[in-house]
């Protein structure tokens, strides 16, 4: 995200001393916090009750996995963190379901697994993530000995353990009270004190690093451990106000559209992570601390929908993937904050999209945090008519983020995306200029999206990972030359406009490739109306060195038929024709072998690269391809 203004809303709202005052009724939140949680469980319809007690029941034989350092040290040695990571998620996903089965029953019978989740939790050598531990002072494969970070797995297991040792703190005394004291020896030694102490954790903001969802994710988990656990008021304090300058940082960077260049899926973890924290400063200092009546924070909300294509389908800019789920009490925090019914009724649309909210309850029991999130809303959700917005046209200008649709409100017929941008934002790809369209709802011209991560994601190397590549979006790669990455490699003369029913969105990309390119201007005009899209090029190269292909990526199986590429087929599922002049391009269909799992799992019939080649070896030229449904 690029810089904007020095807003400091939250640091203008309070003082630390201020902030000590404005908590000062913490006791009596936390009483009532809890006292709702209870209230609310004990309200659930009695078929939500037993499934959720089913649920902890099959994990009474639980065996807890070993996390053997040879695992841990896989990221180092091979890349991989996916094994680690699933095993210890395993761990908390079933203490969760176990707490939950207690909570409701209180009967003690899931009692000892309980406390054999928290012992196993709490004598990991660190909570953090292998791929994190960048962030100590010397990187090592291992944590170092009598070093703490915090960074998300952090921030994640002490949101977990918090509101374990917050709800379950009383009944797990009828054991030991050294249980409940074990959790909060952690906390303090794991999360509360290296927060307190270090200001270098580059998440923070605190040196003029760019920030991203790290802040506000991670921040949010710090103020709720802090809230829950911490009884020393003026510590209390310190942490709270700390937490506000950091996300102050992720706030200063927000573009005044709201937009996430992170994506759709990280919008969760970015633009729902921060109104959960505003929510949770608001509420537990009882609407001392509160600025969600500004403008940008209503726009970071709309964002989620603005980017929806049907259902669960996203426009997947960035490390995103196609279809997502947003986080729903983050939807509807951001309804509630910002007045929205728009927001709290697609909220109730993703709550009751597989059934009814009930099972989506049911659902997030695997996960402390978001159950308890979730059962504070869940009365209200039931009640409200689901509904997806699926807006006519949005345009985020400073994202330079377009989506637009044949008819509002409906799935039916175009729906094309497209942006502009720079090849350094957070989670890029080398995109600029990319477009995407879907029929009826479904892909017929995609962005890929990304794969699982792995060490190479994030490293020097991660542009050789194909789904990163201008030559694997619907780009042009011009004289043999792909884009590149960073910040001065971006689109120019960026230009919406609307007239007669036609919308058309121009700009020159020709700045997101490099000298090699050898590429003077490359004019991309998108042309949309409710029946088709038009693409135009108009180009100007300063030499012809190498083979100059427009790439088209398809989830369907396409044919060449004269001047026309078929998409799949007419009807609901979808179909695109593409009209072309066969004079201009030479057509060649390469099939993408896919293994990654999560490519797999987001394209599951494989995907092909449409070349079309240019036959023109004049410098200045230009062409256009008309994008119709069947």
């Amino acid at each position: 995200m690029a810089c904007q203004a020095q807003r400091n809303w939250l640091r203008n709202v309070a003082t630390e001393s201020q902030v000590e005052t404005d908590l000062a009724s913490l006791d009596s939140w936390r009483v009532q916090t809890r006292a709702s949680v209870m209230q609310a469980l004990s309200g659930l319809p009695q078929t939500v009750k037993e499934a959720l007690i089913a649920r902890a029941e099959k994990s009474l034989s639980f065996e807890w996995p070993n996390l053997p350092a040879t695992v841990f040290l896989e990221f180092g040695e091979n890349g991989n963190r996916s094994h680690y990571q699933d095993i210890r998620s395993q761990r908390r996903s079933v203490l969760s379901e176990l707490v939950v089965g207690e909570l409701l029953e209180q009967k003690g019978r899931f009692l000892p697994q309980i406390i054999n989740g928290i012992w196993a939790i709490s004598e990991e050598s660190t909570w953090a993530l292998p791929a994190h531990l960048s962030l100590q002072h010397q990187y090592s494969p291992l944590p170092n000995p009598g070093e703490d970070i915090v960074d998300l797995g952090v921030g994640g297991t002490a949101a977990e353990m918090s509101w374990v040792y917050f709800l379950m703190k009383d009944t797990l005394a009828t054991v030991a009270p050294v249980i409940a004291r074990r959790i909060q020896y952690e906390l303090e030694k794991r999360v509360i004190k290296p927060f307190l102490d270090r200001d270098d954790f580059w998440w923070m903001g605190f040196h003029g690093q760019s920030v991203n969802n790290w802040n506000p994710y991670v921040n949010g988990k710090v103020l709720l451990t802090d809230l829950l656990i911490t009884d020393n008021a003026r510590q209390r304090a310190a942490v709270a106000y700390k937490t506000m300058k950091s996300v102050d940082y992720f706030i200063n960077q927000y573009p005044d559209d709201g937009g996430c260049d992170e994506g759709p899926s990280y919008w969760t973890m970015a633009g729902g992570a921060l109104i959960k924290y505003l929510q949770l400063l608001d509420h537990a200092s009882d609407g001392k601390i509160r600025i969600t009546d500004r403008p940008l924070i209503g726009e970071i909300g709309k964002y989620i929908y603005k980017l929806n294509i049907a259902g669960t389908e996203f426009v997947d800019f960035a490390d995103a993937h196609p279809s997502t789920t947003p986080d729903i009490p983050a939807v509807f925090a951001y309804g509630v904050a910002c007045h929205s019914d728009t927001l709290k009724r697609f909220a109730a649309y993703f709550a009751k999209r597989n059934g009814d909210a009930a099972r989506r309850l049911v659902a997030t029991a695997g996960n402390l945090e978001s159950f308890v999130d979730y059962l504070a809303i869940y009365p209200q959700l039931k009640d409200i008519q689901p509904e997806e917005p699926l807006l006519k046209e949005a345009w985020l200008p400073d994202l330079q983020v377009l989506t637009i649709r044949s008819k509002g409100g409906s799935p039916e017929g175009l729906f094309v995306a497209a942006k502009g941008g720079n090849n350094n934002e957070s989670h890029n790809h080398n995109d600029v200029g990319n477009f995407l369209v879907y029929v009826n709802g479904k892909p017929a011209v995609v962005d890929i999206g990304v794969g699982t991560y792995t060490r190479q994601t994030f490293s020097r190397d991660r542009y050789k990972i194909f789904t990163m590549q201008s030559a694997w979006h619907n780009l042009p790669t011009i004289n043999g030359v792909m884009q590149q990455a960073g910040k001065t490699f971006q689109a120019k003369e960026v230009q919406l406009a609307s007239q007669g029913g036609k919308t058309r969105l121009s700009m020159d990309i020709a700045g997101a490739y490099p000298p090699g390119a050898a590429v003077t201007s490359w004019k991309r005009t998108l042309s949309f109306d409710p029946k088709s899209l038009t693409l135009r090029e108009d180009y100007v190269l300063r030499k012809r060195q190498d083979t100059t292909f427009l790439s088209l990526i398809t989830p369907l199986k396409p044919q060449v038929k004269g001047g026309a590429i078929i998409l799949g087929s007419s009807g609901s599922e979808g179909g695109l024709q593409i009209r072309f002049d066969p004079r201009i391009f030479q057509v060649v269909l390469e099939p993408k072998p896919l293994e990654d799992p999560s490519l797999v799992h987001a394209w599951p019939h494989g995907l092909t690269r449409i070349k079309l080649i240019l036959k023109n070896t004049a410098l200045k030229g230009s062409y256009q391809l008309v994008f119709q449904p069947l």
